[in-house]
């Protein structure tokens, strides 16, 4: 068993998760940091940042924290053999924040909302760093661009070699469809994207956690 369905699974919640943020839970993103960085940049430039200061402070500093957290995982020599154990980890965080969703029905800039925003950068910094080692070769699970100049610049009428182009294909598919799901879950409220995230993330898992990682690609 490979751990490729479960990585193509973690792209799908990705979707989700920045889906049910950005739309439902004050215009942030708890995986995507890039647009964090480049909303709070553009609100220091129209002179609002102290407003909107809280607002993108707190999935970047989760992030952050959920992304130490991952070194640990990777570069602590005690924790060597079970790196893995770090995405169950980052479920049971999603998992969390699910729970307390369907608990507080966060929406907007509320409390309740910036705290599961919160709580799943938390979870995605983890992840995202356990990613780095774990992670199949060609399935982006967060920002695409990148999987995207690779597939257009690697076709082979431009005399490229289409090394695992199903895979990259496949990533932006797959979280284009996740996004997708968690925008039309947002009509039964934002618990409802994040319930069938955290849904996911335990069928993952059983990749995750067992699979072994295909080897790296060539080119």
């Amino acid at each position: 068993m490979r751990t490729t369905p479960g990585f193509f699974l973690l792209t799908a919640i990705c979707g989700i998760v920045d889906a049910v943020c950005f739309l439902a839970l004050g215009g942030v993103f708890a995986e995507i940091m890039t647009g964090n960085l480049m909303f709070a940049a553009f609100a220091l430039g129209e002179g609002r940042f102290a407003v909107d200061f809280v607002q993108f402070a707190i999935p970047l500093a989760c992030f952050t924290i959920g992304a130490v957290v991952g070194g640990i995982f990777l570069r602590n020599p005690k924790l060597t053999g079970h790196r893995r154990t770090g995405f169950l980890v980052s479920a049971g965080l999603v998992v969390v924040a699910a729970l307390l969703a369907v608990a507080w029905d966060p929406s907007g800039t509320s409390t309740s909302a910036r705290i599961v925003v919160g709580v799943l950068a938390l979870a995605m910094g983890l992840q995202n760093a356990l990613v780095l080692v774990h992670g199949v070769p060609d399935i982006a699970t967060n920002v695409m661009t990148l999987t995207l100049v690779r597939v257009l610049s690697n076709w082979s009428i431009l005399g490229g070699d289409n090394v695992r182009w199903n895979y990259r294909v496949g990533s932006i598919a797959v979280f284009v469809m996740g996004a997708a799901v968690g925008a039309f879950l947002l009509r039964f409220g934002a618990a409802a994207g994040l319930v069938a995230a955290a849904v996911l993330y335990i069928v993952a898992l059983v990749w995750l956690l067992k699979g072994k990682t295909p080897a790296a690609a060539t080119s």
